[in-house]
């Protein structure tokens, strides 16, 4: 097979092309656009270019060409190279470093072997060649004593050069990362000595040049738990200051995740061009485990997953050191808001001292009127995580929307869907795909159906980590603010696997009501409670007439956890 490469016999680009393909017809070319052109009138079956360095990053000149070379669909990607680069520096018979006046190589090359030729040939002048193995066919034209080359170790054999140091790279961990192509009309070419079955698929996009289409475009891909590999701009020629944008993603165009990312990309950018779905060099490289196939698009399971049918014995579900479904109650507790890193701080510790299992708080809040209090935002899960970090209190905390998942995720240790959300299943596939254990509340008018039907998404996208909280639902009695369905609590025992807790403060509305529901509850089956607790209720933000203050937390702790102990004051300083 012939294959067209940037560069002369002995070049990066060669060893590679070799690496895929060990017996191929080399074609050198002098500009990558000659590759192209080779592979566009037949002269050769496949082209293989350098796209991207580990140290210097990106090769503009190939990424220049793709839209040009690709847009009309005539060729197509077909796999990816990850080569290792090792540079030598090179001279002919007879020469020294100390008589070194000018190195010669690819620019690229140059600037991988920055540090070296500083400490070694601090004096010396560099010389922007066009190819690393091209310029060692120069240095051995010139027959001139006080010239050198940078290229790899077999060109100096190859050009009768001898090699003056070798591993002189900044970085032993370089690698040039290659694409090789192919036309979009011919037959597969040969799988190669890898025999990858990983996928990855590039493409460009050419947004409208408004604010946060950009953020809008590439969030198609992360909603969908598509891995985003690379993002790369470059000027668009035709329209100054705006600018066209390559994108690597993990994964085939054949996927349904990325099949469905790609059609809205699609239809949100101004152009698209997708440059192919080709294999995947996994050796050195650090692809994402792949995505489950999304539950839509594969057969409904005969017994749906969250049944009891699957896991006779029960579901338990960790987070950090805390087990749900164990032998011992989990105690949740913490204000309805983060009001301020100190009011945050002071209720962690009480629930510490106490004996509770993990803190609970809201830092985005959904409330009936958009003039009340929303929450601290970002700066409400800093705080959650320092107290998390200061008393070892696992943290749960609610996810409004899908596009606040990676956020959230990234502070607590398990999100939680409230009640407001819970048919919301763009956010359930989206928290899901996040890996965190999830909290499911139910609705307050969601029958027990519908509830389940609502963890069945999260666990049908990949998740088997969902607990279920009961927070009571609205009926026609108005003297509490819902009222608890322990029905529910007993019959989910029978109908379902997934730990079960109660969250009575939600449930009743009223201070006083929430020890003995919370009794209840456990006696009932809960294997867990979530409550409200608050330094001084009088004066919360949200939620104080239902919240306990510390003595009365302390005194549910003890009767939930009568065994165990007080723990020692937890020092926040």
């Amino acid at each position: 097979m012939r294959v067209a490469i940037q560069g002369t016999h002995g070049s990066f680009s060669q060893a590679a092309a070799r690496r895929r393909w060990p017996d191929h017809e080399t074609i050198p070319c002098r500009e990558a656009a000659d590759v192209v052109a080779a592979v566009r009138t037949g002269a050769a079956e496949a082209g293989c270019l350098p796209i991207e360095n580990s140290l210097i990053g990106s090769v503009t000149t190939t990424y220049d060409l793709l839209e040009e070379a690709f847009g009309d669909g005539t060729l197509r990607l077909t796999h990816e190279i990850l080569y290792p680069v090792h540079h030598t520096i090179m001279g002919l018979p007879g020469a020294s470093l100390e008589g070194i006046r000018r190195v010669l190589s690819h620019p690229v090359a140059l600037g991988q072997c920055r540090r070296w030729l500083g400490e070694h040939l601090p004096d010396v002048e560099l010389v922007s060649a066009w190819d690393t193995a091209g310029s060692a066919e120069l240095v051995a034209q010139e027959g001139n004593p006080a010239l050198a080359a940078i290229a790899a170790r077999h060109a100096a054999d190859a050009h009768g050069l001898v090699p003056l140091a070798e591993r002189i790279e900044d970085d032993p961990t370089n690698q040039t990362r290659f694409l090789t192509f192919t036309r979009a009309d011919a037959p597969a070419l040969p799988a190669g000595s890898a025999g990858s079955t990983r996928y990855k698929t590039s493409l460009i996009v050419l947004i409208d040049h408004k604010p946060g289409m950009l953020a809008l475009t590439l969030q198609a891909f992360g909603v969908r738990g598509v891995n985003l590999m690379a993002l790369q701009s470059r000027p668009e020629r035709s329209a100054p200051w705006t600018y066209r944008f390559y994108v690597d993603i993990d994964g085939s165009a054949a996927d349904p995740r990325v099949a469905e990312a790609l059609e809205e990309v699609g239809a949100l950018a101004a152009h698209v061009v997708v440059l192919g779905s080709y294999e995947a060099w996994v050796e050195g490289s650090r692809l994402s485990a792949p995505p489950p196939t999304p539950a839509h698009h594969t057969r409904k399971p005969d017994i749906p997953l969250v049944d009891r049918r699957r896991v006779p014995e029960g579901s338990r579900v960790s987070v950090g050191a805390v087990t749900f479904g164990g032998e011992e109650p989990v105690l949740i507790a913490g204000p309805c808001s983060v009001e301020s890193e100190a009011m945050i701080l002071e209720t962690a510790r009480a629930v510490a001292d106490a004996g509770g299992d993990m803190l609970r708080g809201g830092a985005y809040k959904p409330r009936t009127s958009p003039y009340d209090f929303q929450g601290l935002g970002v700066k409400g899960l800093r705080y959650l995580a320092d107290a998390r970090e200061r008393t070892g209190l696992p943290v749960v905390t609610e996810v409004l929307s899908w596009e606040e998942v990676a956020v959230v995720g990234h502070f607590a240790d398990m999100l939680q869907i409230g009640a407001r959300n819970m048919q919301n299943f763009t956010l359930l596939r989206a928290a899901s795909r996040s890996g965190k254990p999830i909290l499911l509340k139910r609705g307050a008018g969601a029958t027990i159906e519908e509830w389940l039907m609502a963890a069945e998404y999260i666990l049908a996208e990949g998740n088997p980590n969902v607990v279920l909280c009961e927070r009571g639902i609205r009926t026609f009695e108005r003297a509490t603010r819902h009222t608890l369905d322990l029905n529910a609590v007993a019959l989910l025992l029978e109908r379902t696997h997934l730990p079960v807790i109660v969250d009575p403060s939600h449930a009743a509305g009223v201070r006083s009501l929430v020890t003995p529901l919370s009794l209840g509850s456990l006696a009932v089956g809960a294997c867990g409670l979530i409550v409200e607790v608050h330094p001084d209720p009088a004066k919360a933000m949200s939620d104080g007439a239902q919240s306990l203050d510390i003595p009365m937390f302390a005194e549910l702790a003890r009767q939930v956890h009568p065994e165990r102990p007080a723990r020692a004051r937890v020092a926040l300083v």
